[in-house]
């Protein structure tokens, strides 16, 4: 196949799914194997075209003992194609023992870690990775081995975030063919002969002998991941505008759904559901089985208060929402703050300041988020914290009220209850932020100055 045909197959990929732009910096992952010797002369190719600059991330895992070849082979083809080059040493195989993890694991976590710290530093907006079509092949068939859903089917896209994968329409004899053709150096990677990891024994045994009977079979894969894509894409369209219509509060590390909408879904969607929140709050899925979902999904069977915990998540039955955050989300115990005229602080998720107001303008102003107090019978600072045991305060004529039991009454979540801001005057609880104020130091006709106090929910 002649270098032409090459380029413009590699351009049309690029084009078809928005890879690359011009004037990207571009951090390729460089092993000196046929796959990445391969991506980095194709970009050289196109590199003036789309006026890239393009740097070469090598990192030794410290594994085999010739593997500082490869380091000198990639070092070389930075000199040759006048390309700038960094590399790092990091033993894939004591990353693995200290977190738990396969070597072959470990060592593409090192990677990643890597490749993102060199993007940081250089200011780079893509990292491409030398993923090829036999690549995603063996992805598809290990990850049906392990069982996987409708995504996992998909396996790896051509983009994701800073990641791209240019060279996924090209098959592993291509590959080689093409750099023998061109003689293009690279290196082998004996272990990747072995059969001691899970992708090289899908590789080396098990698609060899399927293939006997489908000699198409990678190609069959590759189909089925693609169907799998746009099915995925139709689905996302179905739960995205689902979300919209139950979620109820949404942030980095939690999600509340609206009880009757959540508990309306069927089980399916409800899992689906469940699986894209997952990922919101963790930023991935990994780890998080069916039977996870499932157990999740059961919740609707429990009682007002219940939870499940599964790994750090919570997902937590409310009176009128189910919550989903990690497990610290409401450990953090708030802090003690104080207020003077003109302050303005943030206490859970709101914004509270305090206001000296006159009497004449006190019909004027806009009193929506705020409580009013006679500033003659009040002490400055005011004080503001979460609840502690044994709080009450004076809830109308002059009678007490346990805090505990108002919260019951009001039928506020047990998880919502230590983020609502208390209000103190005196030492005395005077506003349940958003909920109800005392009856102390009231306005009257005698009033001459009003404490305001205002609070804003961000």
């Amino acid at each position: 196949m002649s270098t032409k045909t090459i380029i413009n197959r590699f351009l049309q990929t690029i084009r078809r799914e928005n890879l690359i732009n011009k004037n990207d910096t571009i951090i390729v992952g460089a092993s000196g194997g046929p796959d990445s010797q391969f991506l980095i002369y194709l970009l050289n190719e196109i590199k003036k075209d789309y006026e890239l600059e393009i740097i070469l991330a090598h990192l030794n895992h410290l594994h085999r003992k010739d593997a500082y070849k490869d380091e000198e082979l990639v070092k070389k083809t930075s000199e040759d194609l006048g390309l700038k080059f960094y590399s790092d040493h990091k033993s894939m195989d004591e990353y693995a023992k200290e977190k738990s993890l396969s070597s072959e694991e470990a060592g593409r976590v090192l990677r990643y870690k890597f490749f993102e710290r060199i993007r940081k530093k250089v200011s780079g907006n893509k990292i491409a990775i030398a993923h090829n079509m036999d690549d995603q092949a063996e992805t598809v068939l290990m990850r049906i081995i392990r069982g996987t859903g409708i995504e996992g089917l998909k396996a790896m896209d051509y983009k994701n975030e800073f990641i791209i994968r240019p060279i996924m329409d090209f098959s592993k004899s291509e590959i080689v063919g093409y750099l023998n053709e061109e003689k293009i150096p690279y290196h082998i990677d004996y272990t990747n002969l072995e059969i001691d990891y899970t992708r090289n024994k899908i590789r080396l045994d098990i698609i060899p002998e399927i293939e006997k009977i489908n000699p198409n079979f990678k190609n069959s894969l590759i189909s089925l991941s693609n169907l799998a894509k746009s099915d995925v894409d139709i689905l996302r369209d179905i739960e995205d505008k689902k979300l919209n219509e139950i979620i109820v509060k949404k942030d980095k590390n939690f999600i509340s759904f609206d009880k009757k909408s959540f508990e309306s879904l069927d089980k399916g969607l409800r899992n689906r559901i469940l699986r894209r929140s997952i990922s919101h709050i963790n930023g991935n899925i990994n780890n998080f089985s069916k039977k996870n979902l499932d157990d999740f999904s059961q919740i609707t069977r429990l009682d007002l208060g219940k939870k499940i915990i599964k790994n750090d998540l919570i997902l937590y039955k409310n009176y009128k929402t189910y919550d989903l955050y990690k497990n610290t989300y409401y450990n953090k115990e708030e802090g003690l703050i104080f207020l003077n005229i003109g302050d303005i602080k943030e206490f859970s998720s709101y914004k509270i300041s305090l206001h000296l107001v006159n009497k004449e303008d006190f019909k004027s102003i806009n009193k929506k988020g705020s409580v009013f107090f006679d500033y003659e019978l009040v002490n400055l600072p005011i004080k503001i914290r979460s609840r502690r045991s044994g709080d009450s305060f004076n809830f109308y004529n002059n009678k007490k009220k346990k805090l505990k039991d108002f919260f019951i009454d009001e039928k506020i979540d047990k998880n919502m209850r230590d983020k609502i801001p208390l209000v103190f005057i005196n030492d005395k609880l005077v506003w349940i932020v958003g909920l109800r104020r005392s009856d102390d130091y009231k306005i009257t006709h005698k009033t001459k100055k009003i404490l305001m106090i205002c609070a804003e929910e961000v």
